[in-house]
């Protein structure tokens, strides 16, 4: 029978397949966060913060209990950086305890949370890597608050000096564990483009709130520790509320590629149009189909063949502006919504795209790790522009989707545009 555990030995990691440079980033965060331990419990005093931070620690492990089926559909759904909740209790830790019971906090609901259920959904080195951004911004924020007893943090909090260094800590919490993630994604990505790469503005403010609430939870724990319990009721109905969104967003995401489905990407092209209509600007639909994808699938697997499809999607991404839509139709077939463009600058992107699909160059592993390099790709791509807009998004798509008949038809590799109205 097969030890499922093999899966955890170090040896066995994905980690070892990562490039040169982004696995020398995850290695130098890793450590750095081991450090930063060694030398916060090298300075702390046995009889300081201890037993608050054990305090805390139990709050969490209730929290990740009551959480506990929620979370793990959000994790099993996720599409982009997980958003924490569980949070506000190493934040109110930073708040009530020294850097040495702070960051064992930390280490603990990890460590809990990984054997309850990370361990399900994330390879280790993930799991540490995650470890590791969080450890580093706990300690850059704790360096902005002064330790703060129990009985004075109530008289703190409540003037304007401690408003400031509080939200100031929690700013600075996001920023650096956001922007330490951040890192590794630009480097394990072809897309460098790095808006494309943050938080959305909701999820941002969703995990400055869990900090928000980390402030909340320290200030009522100073007050009367027997109320604590009563923030629960909140938390649990905003993770509730998170997971309706996330299955929102999932309805209306391609879980391939990211992009919007073929029915979010009409949804938005259809909103363009009547901006168009409005203010009298052009606008023009693309229809990008792989040429030859199924030799890809056959002699490299659907796995590669997923990959290949989540690199042509990062291409057409990083090669648009941020307001242009892109979205999947499905099996090789993408859609690219152009607004405020002529025909000549449509052509002109279309032929850029096809340039970028040509560029892809990319190596993966299979299947037993078996490395496999795909590259060479050609496209054919269909552009439908329109200097009055049409009388539908149905009108533009269909007017791409012929074009792109005519480039299949005439060799494949190249754009053809379809007649002006």
């Amino acid at each position: 029978m097969r030890d499922d555990r093999s899966g955890l030995s170090p040896r066995r990691w994905s980690l070892w397949t990562l490039p040169r440079l982004p696995l020398a980033y995850v290695l130098v965060i890793d450590l750095a966060a081991v450090v930063v331990i060694v030398l916060s419990l090298t300075t702390a005093r046995s009889d300081e913060g201890w037993t608050v931070a054990g305090l805390l620690f139990l709050g969490a492990v209730v929290h990740a209990e009551a959480a506990r089926h929620i979370e793990r559909i959000r994790i099993s759904k996720v599409d982009r950086p997980f958003i924490d909740l569980k949070s506000m209790w190493t934040f109110a830790g930073l708040l009530l305890t020294p850097a040495g019971p702070t960051l064992v906090l930390v280490c603990a609901t990890f460590a809990y949370w990984w054997v309850r259920n990370g361990r399900h959904h994330s390879a280790p080195h993930k799991w540490i890597f995650s470890w590791a951004t969080v450890v580093l911004a706990t300690a850059v924020a704790a360096l902005l608050v002064p330790h703060v007893q129990l009985d004075t943090l109530l008289r703190v909090a409540a003037g304007p000096s401690g408003l400031v260094l509080i939200a100031a800590a929690a700013c600075v919490r996001w920023a650096v564990n956001h922007g330490l993630v951040v890192g590794i994604l630009l480097l394990m990505s072809s897309d460098r483009a790095l808006r494309r790469h943050l938080s959305s503005p909701a999820d941002t403010l969703l995990g400055l709130g869990a900090l928000a609430l980390g402030a909340t939870l320290a200030v009522l724990a100073a007050a009367s520790p027997w109320l604590v319990p009563i923030l629960l009721v909140p938390v649990i109905m905003l993770h509730r509320g998170v997971l309706v969104d996330q299955f929102r967003q999932a309805a209306r995401t391609d879980t391939k590629t990211g992009l919007a489905n073929g029915a979010a990407w009409a949804e938005v092209a259809a909103k363009e149009l009547v901006r168009a209509r409005r203010h009298d600007i052009g606008l023009a639909v693309l229809m990008v189909d792989l040429d030859e994808f199924k030799a890809v699938n056959d002699a490299h697997g659907h796995l590669v063949g997923d990959e290949v499809l989540r690199a042509v999607a990062a291409a057409l991404s990083a090669g648009v502006r941020a307001y242009d839509a892109v979205g999947r139709f499905g099996g090789e077939e993408f859609v690219v919504l152009l607004s405020g463009v002529d025909p000549t600058s449509a052509a002109v992107t279309a032929e850029r795209l096809r340039a970028r699909i040509g560029e892809i160059d990319i190596t993966v592993t299979g299947p037993g790790g078996k490395a496999s390099r795909v590259r060479g790709l050609t496209a054919s791509i269909g552009c439908a522009p329109c200097t009055r807009p049409a009388n539908s998004v149905d009108d533009l798509t269909a007017a791409a989707d012929a074009a792109l008949y005519e480039a299949k038809r005439a060799g494949r590799d190249r754009t053809v545009s379809a007649p002006l109205d």
